[in-house]
């Protein structure tokens, strides 16, 4: 066989389930020829039909409606756009790895996280808490100027992670924060990111320094366990 020949294969990688959940309500709209408009079964139905958890369920909407096949309408259920009776299919476009879904990034951020909280309380040193209080105080200048602070709510967390002393978790967080520049995360965010998603995040971490510098440890790792909680209902239900 020719190295061309061999140049011209593809590196086989493992599907996510999402991406397969996906793929199959895909099949479903194409082989019962739904029109634009039409309305998909619930999450639960599919859920069911699919034998898979409502959060992969979740998870392929979000990879649907990214690539524009779908439209997620808040409250009104999920509805075919246009765009999925044209040509554009997922098995096309299967070697553009989405990367991992969101559920599970966001599972993997609130364990590192509730962690690193409870270890930086136990740990940070004055430099760092200072350093942490000056990012907030830059988060809060933005959000009075209208300005998206996600790139100081990175660096706090950055920061957070650093101040636990472990760099695993460190080079975690900041992977992890790498992830959230994906086409399916800037879905999400444009839905439910706005000035008091903003302010309420800002008030988070207000109260979480404050249990730092009393290194309180677990109610370090209580309070942030209880932002993830508030933040996965914005995103996810």
């Amino acid at each position: 066989m020719s190295n061309a020949a061999l140049k011209s294969l593809k590196v086989v990688r493992p599907r996510r389930l999402y991406e397969q959940v996906a793929e199959q309500i895909e099949v479903l709209i194409r082989e019962q020829h739904l029109p634009a408009g039409s309305r998909l079964p619930s999450e639960r139905e599919l859920a069911e039909q699919l034998g898979v958890s409502r959060p992969s369920v979740r998870e392929a909407m979000i990879a649907l409606e990214t690539l524009g096949l779908v439209e997620v309408r808040v409250g009104g259920g999920t509805f075919v756009n246009r765009r999925a009776q044209s040509e554009t299919r997922l098995s096309m476009i299967a070697d553009a790895d989405l990367g991992p879904g969101p559920n599970e990034q966001f599972e993997a951020r609130r364990a590192i996280e509730v962690a690193s909280a409870g270890l930086a309380a136990e740990r940070a040193t004055p430099e760092q808490i200072a350093g942490m209080e000056d990012c907030l105080e830059k988060m809060a200048a933005e959000i009075a100027a209208s300005i998206n602070p996600m790139e100081s709510h990175r660096e706090f967390h950055e920061m957070l992670a650093r101040a636990s002393g472990n760099m695993i978790f460190m080079k975690g967080v900041s992977e992890l924060w790498d992830l959230r520049r994906q086409p399916m995360w800037d879905l999400l965010r444009r839905k439910v990111e706005h000035p008091d998603s903003w302010d309420a995040g800002l008030i988070f971490r207000r109260e979480l320094m404050k249990l730092l510098k009393a290194r309180d440890a677990a109610g370090a790792r209580t309070a942030m366990d209880a932002h993830f909680d508030r933040v996965g209902k914005l995103y996810f239900e």
